[in-house]
């Protein structure tokens, strides 16, 4: 017999705030790879598949592709990231059809904004070497 599997709920997930600082710039890639729709029946945008990524990034209660589609049914995650419930298949073939590439520009403007975490002096200095080990 076969454990049954933990069902995902709203109040078990965090890191929404995050979604609003990057939702504007991951909004520029919402129709990156539909020239792979030959059927024209998509509805898992690049936009959205990178903010499933986020949320399963800030979420060690999900654990894999399964858990990121069951995520994906919540209505606080379909109203924070846009979304709709997205397929097994659909979050597979994401992988393959999304170039990452397009990511860069938005990793360097994250970069970008980046501070330092800690200003003490001791622990922005580079390391001294012991004199033992350099005689």
């Amino acid at each position: 017999m076969s454990a049954k599997r933990h069902k995902i709920k709203d109040s078990e997930l965090q890191g929404f705030k995050y979604f609003n600082a990057i939702s504007g710039m991951l909004e520029r890639l919402h129709e990156a790879g539909w020239q792979y729709d030959r059927a024209g029946n998509r509805t898992l945008h690049m936009d959205q598949y990178l903010s499933l990524l986020l949320l399963y990034m800030f979420n060690p209660i999900c654990t894999s592709l399964r858990a990121i589609q069951q995520a994906s049914e919540l209505k606080k995650v379909q109203r924070t990231l846009g979304s709709c419930r997205a397929s097994l298949g659909s979050l597979s073939e994401a992988a393959t059809i999304f170039d990452s590439a397009l990511m860069d520009e938005i990793v360097a403007a994250l970069a970008a904004q980046l501070r330092p975490i800690c200003s003490h002096a001791k622990l922005s200095a580079p390391p001294s070497v012991p004199k033992s080990m350099t005689s």
